[in-house]
């Protein structure tokens, strides 16, 4: 079972802004992984319409539903953990905490692909050369490690720099028992 009460704000802080990325990263205009655009520009305009007070929640929730699909499709739903769907008690608190996301350190990392990219070595620390499709990271124990973070964000970093697609993933602790 995972304790909720290690998840620091920071390191819920450091998950969203990596989904963040990741999410600007792997969209149709980028490195088209999911077919949506709505981290851009143009798509914070547009979702400013429907949604003036809420736009940035909006085109970050639309973006992270296309990347968990994109990812389930990649992984499967069972027995497995990504950036894009994590436990339940996670993704509720990952929710909760972008509320307190700072947008304005945020959207200078989404003018381009290259700030983007920064944004997610800066994250990631070290740079490593990911393999090309699943890979599995550790179990989910260690999803709110101090690790984690900088793990998932070398994977998401070297497939990008390399454009290929890497779905890096928690295995359950307990699958198939």
């Amino acid at each position: 079972m995972i304790k909720l009460n290690s998840l620091s704000q920071k390191r819920a802080n450091d998950l969203n802004i990596l989904r963040l990325l990741v999410g600007f990263l792997g969209q149709k205009k980028c490195h088209s992984w999911w077919d949506c655009d709505f981290l851009d520009n143009v798509g914070l305009r547009f979702l400013e319409v429907t949604f003036p007070r809420t736009s940035r929640k909006a085109a970050f929730r639309s973006t992270n539903e296309a990347a968990a699909a994109v990812h389930d499709h990649a992984l499967g739903k069972i027995g497995c953990y990504h950036l894009f769907r994590l436990p339940f008690q996670i993704d509720v608190a990952l929710e909760t905490a972008v509320d307190a996301l700072d947008w304005d350190e945020a959207l200078p990392m989404l003018q381009s692909q290259e700030a983007a990219l920064a944004g997610i070595q800066r994250l990631a620390g070290a740079l490593i050369t990911s393999p090309r499709g699943p890979v599995q990271i550790g179990v989910e124990d260690r999803i709110l490690t101090s690790s984690s973070v900088e793990e998932l964000a070398a994977h998401y970093h070297s497939a990008f720099h390399q454009g290929i697609k890497c779905f890096p993933y928690f295995g359950a602790k307990n699958h198939g028992r």
